[in-house]
């Protein structure tokens, strides 16, 4: 697992979308991975940025993304379908039957199985994680066990608190979502998790501390990914209170 230490969030962004881009151009038919929430908007950003100054582009490029509220459609303005419309599919060449999305108001078993079937057949180029504050990656929430498949998940207390702020009020962030297991974001080629601000500096310290993969803390699943990189900026690095040169 590689560390990456910027001055800024926008230079993780930037140093992310180069990464994504590399993929994109080298591979012009890539799976790529996406997650939703403000981690990952400036990565978003660059990547339209550079497609519509002619250096990429995104007619044979796939998307899954990490997860899905239960209960939201894609139409629903709080919806992650919503959320990647808004940021990226509706600004770049990409087709939508390439676009792989939880239905959150379809059947759930049945969203399941097409998950599962499609990260059998399509494994992940490059995929892109936030953090939660209690170390969650996608709505893998901290449990006794990490779960392999695509699944419904019940989500903690404390990520409805953190996401209501999207919401116009705490009880209307849904209780459960639908998010993509362990064995999709471990199979990944590259998997790349941006952090920022001060309230990931526990999770972060945590993940970077030691050599310990717990399902208690879902990121640690990092250590074992093929190809894994952290980044991070400084403010949020120095809120660990790790050396840089560790």
């Amino acid at each position: 697992m590689k560390l990456i230490v910027t001055e800024s969030y926008e230079e993780s962004s930037r140093v992310l979308a180069d990464m994504f881009e590399e993929v994109i151009t080298k591979k012009p038919d890539a799976v790529l991975g996406l997650a939703t929430g403000s981690s990952p908007v400036g990565l978003y950003r660059y990547l339209v940025q550079d497609y519509k100054a002619g250096k990429l582009d995104f007619s044979k490029i796939h998307t899954i993304n990490l997860d899905e509220y239960e209960g939201l459609s894609r139409s629903h303005e709080q919806s992650f379908g919503y959320f990647m419309d808004k940021h990226l599919f509706s600004e770049v060449n990409l087709k939508e039957e390439n676009i792989m999305l939880v239905d959150g108001a379809g059947d759930m078993e049945e969203q399941i199985k097409r998950y599962d079937d499609f990260l059998e057949e399509n494994p992940i180029d490059i995929l892109v994680l936030g953090i939660g504050n209690n170390g969650h990656i996608g709505f893998n929430e901290p449990d006794e066990v990490f779960w392999a498949g695509t699944h419904l998940v019940k989500l903690e207390e404390e990520t409805i608190k953190a996401n209501a702020r999207f919401f116009e009020k705490e009880s209307d962030v849904p209780g459960r979502a639908v998010t993509m297991g362990m064995s999709g974001i471990v199979n990944a080629e590259k998997v790349v998790l941006i952090a920022s601000g001060k309230a990931k500096a526990d999770a972060v310290c945590r993940l970077l501390e030691d050599d310990k993969i717990d399902p208690m803390l879902p990121c640690s699943i990092l250590k074992v990914c093929r190809d894994a990189v952290v980044i991070v900026d400084r403010e949020l690095y120095e809120q660990t209170g790790r050396d840089e040169n560790e």
